[in-house]
């Protein structure tokens, strides 16, 4: 991958104190940008510091399912000479519907959808001014299918996948050299598990043989960072796969498929 020649260039990640984002944060730096690592608590990222100690990363403690910090996020980072923006803070809610918790489902909501959207637009509009910059909105491979047993956060990332791809398309037609790029991970060994549903659930996915968050994260932003025409990005096999599978498969039986995955462990 084509390293970075701007040394005063930064790159934002959001939800960066662990798993996928951490990972992200860990590339970028080998592609020699500084970093904004942003989550609610950074005291992880010290170890990164110490590693790569000849770059800026700077530690933002902000917990963006409060609204507010996704405006202060823009408004401290615009000074900066920013080029990359990783929109991956996120969690889910897991259970059957009229179990889970409201107040949770609407921090996620805040967290997943709003604050990703207004960090979306202001750095949007901030890169359409330099003509230059992309933003990267982590979505899910539930963002093709709806989620029985999952349905809010399916819901909220199929937001994330829509939202993308028609900004990308608008970008394409305006012959802007601006990117949003919508990245769709499946199953991976992360921290996610451990904040969205039962701790069971969490042990058994963490145990799979999902792929790693750090070989995710390489392959994934090799593609993010070049592509010029794509608007989403599956990376592995199986994901693709079962991508097309959406498209052929009769919806009663991706359904039926989902629910029976997402309820295996209560």
């Amino acid at each position: 991958m084509k390293k970075n020649l701007n040394k005063d260039a930064y790159a934002i990640v959001t939800g960066a104190s662990k798993g996928l984002g951490y990972a992200y944060c860990e590339e970028l730096l080998k592609l020699q940008y500084n970093i904004i690592a942003v989550a609610r608590n950074t005291n992880s990222l010290k170890e990164l510091q110490k590693k790569y100690s000849n770059f800026k990363i700077e530690t933002w403690d902000l917990d963006l399912s409060d609204l507010k910090n996704a405006y202060k996020l823009f408004e401290k980072s615009k000074k900066l000479d920013i080029e990359i923006v990783i929109n991956n803070a996120g969690y889910g809610v897991w259970g059957y519907f009229y179990q889970t918790d409201l107040e949770k489902e609407m921090n996620m909501i805040d967290l997943n959808i709003k604050s990703l959207h207004i960090i979306t637009k202001k750095f949007t509009q901030y890169f359409m001014e330099k003509n230059k910059g992309r933003v990267i909105n982590i979505a899910s491979m539930g963002s093709f299918t709806p989620g029985p047993v999952f349905s809010s956060y399916y819901a909220s990332k199929a937001y994330v996948l829509s939202f993308g791809v028609a900004i990308n398309t608008e970008l394409k037609k305006l012959k802007s050299n601006v990117r949003v790029v919508t990245i769709c991970p499946g199953a991976l060994k992360t921290d996610f598990w451990n904040r969205s549903s039962s701790e069971q659930r969490a042990k058994l996915r963490n145990k799979s043989k999902s792929m790693s968050s750090s070989v995710y994260a390489k392959n994934s932003l090799k593609k993010a960072l070049k592509v010029k025409k794509k608007n989403y990005i599956i990376f592995g096999t199986f994901n693709k796969l079962a991508k097309k599978l959406t498209k052929v498969i009769p919806e009663h039986i991706i359904l039926n498929s989902v629910y029976k995955y997402q309820r295996k462990i209560k």
